[in-house]
This record gives C-alpha cells, sequence and structure tokens, in this order.
C-alpha cells in the first residue's frame, strides 16, 4: 500500500475548501445526521462480519498449532510443518483483518462523535480515506471482505453527494492518503501485530528440526504457592505422549513459560508429571531450560 500527498496537500485542501462552502445549502442538520446514521449502521454489518471472520480464523490457527505438536511428537516433522505453515498464513491473515476491523473502529467513532454538523465534510474525506486503506489491506486475503469495503466507500461517498453542493468534485482522484491517515494506520499496524503476537503465537520452526538447535527456551515456575486452576477430576491419568503434548501447547500459548502447578491443576496430574514432560521433551530438543 503506498500513501501519496499532493504539494502541501493541496488537492486535499481544495476539496475540504469547496465542500466547506457547499455544505451549508444542502439539506437541513437533521436529514445529513439520518444520513450519517444510515452509513454508521453499514460499518457496523461490515464489521461484525470481520469480527465473525476473525473469530472464525482464531480457531482454526489454534486446531493447526495442537496439530503440529502431535505430528511433532509422533516425529512426523514433515506434516508437522505443513500445519505450522499452515499457522503461519492464518496469522497473516488475521493480521490484515484486525487492522481493516480497527479501522472501521475509527471511522465509526468519528462519525459518532460529529458534534457540529459544519464539520462533515472534512470528516468524510476523513473515514473515505480509511475506508479504501482498510479494503487495500483485505483484498488480497478476502476478496468478499475488500467488496463489502468498497461497497462502503461507496455509500460514503454518497454522503458526500447529498450532504453537499460541491457537485463538480471528482472524490475518485480528489481524495488521497493524508499524513494523518497515514499516521493513524501505522499505529494501528502496531496494535494489530502485537495483538496476532499475544493471541496467535508462532511455532518455532526449529522444533521441528531436533538436533539443529537446542529446542525453544522455556522459563519454568515449580514452586507455585497458589494454584491458580481448578484440579481437574479425570477418569483416567493422561498418557505420558498427552501430557506432553499438553506441556508444549502450554508453553507455545504462554510465550515460553510453563506455571508448573497451575498446568498440573489443569490436567489433573501431580507436578512430578509436568516435570517428567519438561525433561522428555528436553532430550528431545524441543525445549531447553
Amino acid at each position: 500500500m503506498s500513501f501519496t500527498v499532493g504539494e502541501k496537500g493541496g488537492g486535499l485542501r481544495r476539496l475540504l475548501f469547496l465542500i466547506r462552502w457547499g455544505a451549508k445549502g444542502k439539506g437541513d442538520a437533521r436529514s445529513k445526521r439520518n444520513v450519517i446514521a444510515g452509513l454508521i449502521s453499514s460499518i457496523e454489518i461490515v464489521k461484525t462480519d470481520l469480527e465473525e471472520s476473525i473469530t472464525r480464523l482464531k480457531k482454526r490457527h489454534g486446531h493447526l498449532v495442537k496439530q503440529a505438536i502431535s505430528s511433532m511428537l509422533r516425529k512426523e516433522n514433515d506434516r508437522a510443518l505443513i500445519y505450522a505453515n499452515e499457522a503461519i498464513q492464518v496469522r497473516r491473515v488475521v493480521k490484515k483483518l484486525l487492522v481493516a476491523e480497527k479501522v472501521l473502529e475509527q471511522v465509526k467513532l468519528r462519525l459518532e462523535t460529529i458534534e457540529n454538523i459544519s464539520n462533515l465534510p472534512g470528516s468524510m474525506v476523513e473515514a473515505v480515506n480509511l475506508l479504501m486503506a482498510a479494503k487495500d489491506y483485505v483484498q488480497g486475503v478476502m476478496p468478499s471482505m475488500a467488496y463489502s469495503l468498497e461497497n462502503l466507500i461507496s455509500k460514503a461517498r454518497t454522503v458526500i453527494a447529498e450532504t453537499t453542493d460541491a457537485v463538480d468534485i471528482n472524490a475518485e482522484t480528489a481524495i488521497e492518503y493524508t499524513p494523518e491517515a497515514k499516521k493513524l494506520l501505522e499505529d494501528i499496524e502496531r496494535v494489530a501485530e502485537e495483538t496476532v503476537k499475544n493471541q496467535l503465537p508462532e511455532i518455532p520452526l526449529g522444533l521441528m528440526t531436533p538436533g539443529q538447535g537446542k529446542g525453544l527456551e522455556v522459563r519454568i515456575k515449580e514452586n507455585a504457592m497458589k494454584v491458580s486452576a481448578t484440579p481437574k477430576v479425570s477418569i483416567r491419568k493422561p498418557r505420558p505422549d498427552e501430557i506432553d503434548r499438553a506441556v508444549l501447547e502450554y508453553i507455545l500459548t504462554h510465550g515460553g513459560f510453563v506455571d508448573v502447578g497451575d498446568l498440573a491443576a489443569k490436567l489433573g496430574v501431580g507436578k512430578q508429571d509436568i516435570m517428567s514432560s519438561l525433561h522428555r521433551l528436553k532430550e528431545q530438543n524441543k525445549i531447553t531450560f
């Protein structure tokens, strides 16, 4: 995605100048607010679709992580790599959708907090800027969502047309990515990246090539004074391979940290079972501590 700014913002300034002059004569304040309310409603629908897509992809990522770990423990490293690589792709798509979702939040917030209707044209231009950027983010990974965002852009331009008298403006060429929009998008990207990092941890590919590295470094909290999880009551004790899978999954989803007491309570096993699993994983060069 590229950002271009006209000489000293000339194109955008001219656009805002013309719109502000024309805004006074087209419709009353109530009708303009009704038009805005319709656009906000459309934004909420697309935002809900984005949230549902993100939720589905997060579940898919969790499934892929579990499959990769199971394959690693069965020493099926080629299969594990396939799952891990797909998980990486899912993480990338989730990041793009998160950016689009947060852009919609910002657009909706700006439209909802317009106090002076005379400021509507400037807010609408900014909204179209951001919506165009959101469409750029998702069109390569989810065409259907890009289509929904394109519809929002068309509705936003309709709002501009219905609330101003600036009929001579060619919105297609006049609207551009402003420095303000670029800065906001950079901030949103950073937030999305951090969210993905925390919620969808990446599987270190080195785990699938034992012998070529020392494994994932693990921080162990062994002598927990307080167990945060309610002990699980199970009919049978998990097998060692099941414990190993659960331990590795815990480590990967907690940033290389494992609380022995917490995990033991969740699995319904003793702390020694968790420590034995950690030593097995260490012997397999999957972790180090």
